[in-house]
C-alpha cells in the first residue's frame, strides 16, 4: 500500500469517527450528503492595548465527496446553514477541503 492510500484511509477513519452528517448545496442547487468536521479556530487580535478574541468557523470535507466547492455554496449541519465565504483550499495531502464559513441567520 502506498503512502497516498494510507493517508486516504486515515482521513476516511477521521471523518467516520469525528465527522457529522451534513447536506452540501452547490450554487446550482444540487444537494449532496457529506461528512463534515466543523472547527472553530481561535484568533487573537491586538488593537493598541486591547486584545480581542475571535472565532471563525471552519469546515472540512473530503475531496472524494465534493470535488470542486465554490464560494457561495452552503452546508447544513444539524439544521444550521453555513455559507462558504472564501476560496476553499486543499490540505497538504490534497484529500481534504478546508473552507472558512459563516452561519446564515434568518
Amino acid at each position: 500500500m502506498d503512502s497516498q492510500s494510507r493517508f486516504r484511509r486515515a482521513i476516511d477513519s477521521q471523518f467516520n469517527h469525528l465527522g457529522r452528517d451534513a447536506i452540501y448545496t452547490q450554487s446550482n442547487s444540487q444537494s449532496l450528503s457529506v461528512r463534515v468536521i466543523a472547527r472553530r479556530p481561535e484568533q487573537l487580535f491586538e488593537l493598541g492595548d486591547a486584545h480581542m478574541h475571535a472565532e471563525q468557523p471552519q469546515l472540512e470535507f473530503r475531496v472524494s465527496e465534493i470535488s470542486s466547492p465554490s464560494r457561495g455554496d452552503e452546508i447544513e449541519i444539524d439544521g444550521r446553514v453555513y455559507r462558504i465565504e472564501a476560496e476553499p483550499r486543499l490540505d497538504l495531502h490534497q484529500l481534504v477541503w478546508v473552507v472558512p464559513a459563516l452561519p446564515i441567520y434568518d
